[in-house]
């Protein structure tokens, strides 16, 4: 017969098993360990030690008590953060301007990925926390409220308008709508027209970098040109349509135009020397030819006798002097020069 103080197997394996699984004690008087857990006393009765007990509203992992605070600020801002393998160009490239870190020397996506770890851990020369989006709304706030003067009845009025800081006139140049047009095309057709047009592209790894580039190019030639189809530095082939825009007002810069034939030699002869002295002028004259044998109409109203012909116009339209015969480089430069 099993003693009374003895309990059958069974209940130390029921008991064990709770404590591995569970990870907590019961009660002294089925503790595994109870004997351990209490004491005689004088008058020979058993007193149970006192012991504290664990909350069992707070979760268990093997055996362990697990702690419910909530995580640091510095944990959450860690798991906020995107992995940069799977960010986008452009946003690791935003990631980058908003800490203050440069990337024109990161050529590709390898480069620029561990640009962003090395800015994130603070070893990216100039890294610096972005700055959060509260703090940016504070300070919008504070300029807009700084912009304005209080009176002594405590309403604010706005300061009056500074004449010499008008906006410039709107241009005619859609930029939304050349925008929507380049993003429609591939990248290496947005590289060639940049080639064509002398722009870099090498180091511009996103396609939006490719579009925003052709796209300013292309503005930048609707303010210089009234067509849109002369460029700052380049000689253009133009039609009678473009030629009677460039010519019909509102330039702000002379116009050097070359009335020439594919089968004149003299005319083959002052290309190049033509696209040297565009070159050299720049944004300050637009440069300009077109084919007498295409465009007879236009030859017969300039009146042109001989070929080549250069011609001078004002930005109105209005022609300032014409010479007949081919021109060097020098000889074009002064030409144009004298009439800026």
């Amino acid at each position: 017969m099993t003693p009374r103080h003895r309990r059958p197997r069974s209940a130390f394996a029921a008991q064990l098993l709770l404590v591995i699984l569970v990870g907590v004690d019961l009660h002294p008087q089925w503790s595994l360990f109870g004997r351990s857990l209490h004491r005689r006393n004088s008058a020979d009765a058993f007193v149970p030690q006192q012991r504290q007990w664990r909350s069992v509203s707070a979760p268990f992992c093997g055996g362990r008590l697990l702690s419910t605070a909530s995580p640091s600020t510095s944990e959450a801002e860690s798991e906020a953060e995107a992995d940069p393998s799977e960010m986008r160009l452009s946003e690791m490239k935003a990631e980058l301007k908003e800490r203050g870190v440069s990337f024109a020397d990161c050529f590709d996506r390898e480069s620029l990925t561990k640009r962003l770890v090395d800015a994130r851990d603070g070893t990216a020369p100039g890294a610096t926390e972005p700055k959060p989006a509260a703090d940016e709304e504070a300070t919008a706030a504070t300029n807009d409220s700084s912009g304005a003067e209080t009176v002594s009845d405590g309403e604010s009025t706005a300061p009056p308008p500074d004449s010499d800081t008008s906006p410039p006139p709107s241009s005619s140049f859609d930029r939304e709508a050349v925008l929507s047009e380049l993003r429609s095309l591939r990248v290496a057709e947005l590289r060639t027209r940049l080639s064509a047009l002398g722009i870099r592209w090498a180091t511009m790894i996103d396609k939006d970098d490719l579009v925003r580039a052709l796209a300013d190019a292309m503005e930048e030639g609707a303010n210089f040109s009234t067509s849109g189809a002369l460029r700052p530095g380049e000689v253009a082939d133009i039609t009678d349509g473009e030629l009677s825009l460039e010519v019909g007002g509102g330039a702000s810069t002379p116009l050097l135009l070359d009335v020439y034939a594919t089968w004149c030699g003299p005319c083959q002869m002052m290309a190049p020397q033509l696209k040297e002295a565009a070159r050299e002028l720049g944004s300050t004259v637009r440069v300009a030819k077109i084919d007498s044998d295409k465009y007879q109409t236009w030859a017969s109203k300039l009146n042109v006798g001989g070929l080549p012909t250069v011609i001078v116009f004002d930005g109105g339209g209005k022609e300032l002097q014409r010479v007949e015969g081919a021109l060097m480089k020098d000889g074009l430069i002064e030409l144009a020069r004298s009439h800026i």
